[in-house]
């Protein structure tokens, strides 16, 4: 198996947590609200067509999560951006606990 790294950060707000070196992954992150599971970004394996690019300076969130005018608006669904090399989490919350379950190589 590829190495991973996750890099987690917490704040009183919220928490962010990057994945870099796959995608194969899930999060599940609990917080005073309950238990929240992100999936990585639907269709992270498939190659870029010219026909479904999106450019990279469209908007989105910047780093911990604050909006920024560039950043990866592409490939993203509630809660998770994809990166060049994994994706971040972006939990409304500060988290109590985090896991992360790796599929199976």
């Amino acid at each position: 198996m590829d190495d991973i790294d996750i890099d987690a950060r917490v704040t009183g707000e919220r928490t962010v947590i990057d994945v870099t070196g796959t995608r194969d992954v899930a999060v599940v992150v609990r917080s005073a609200s309950g238990e929240r599971i992100y999936l990585p970004p639907a269709g992270f394996d498939e190659p870029v067509s010219e026909s479904s690019y999106t450019s990279p300076y469209q908007g989105g969130s910047g780093i911990d999560g604050e909006e920024s005018p560039y950043g990866g608006g592409s490939g993203s669904t509630r809660g998770v951006i994809e990166t060049a090399d994994g994706f971040r989490v972006t939990h409304p919350e500060t988290a109590t606990e985090f896991d992360v379950y790796r599929g199976d190589e």
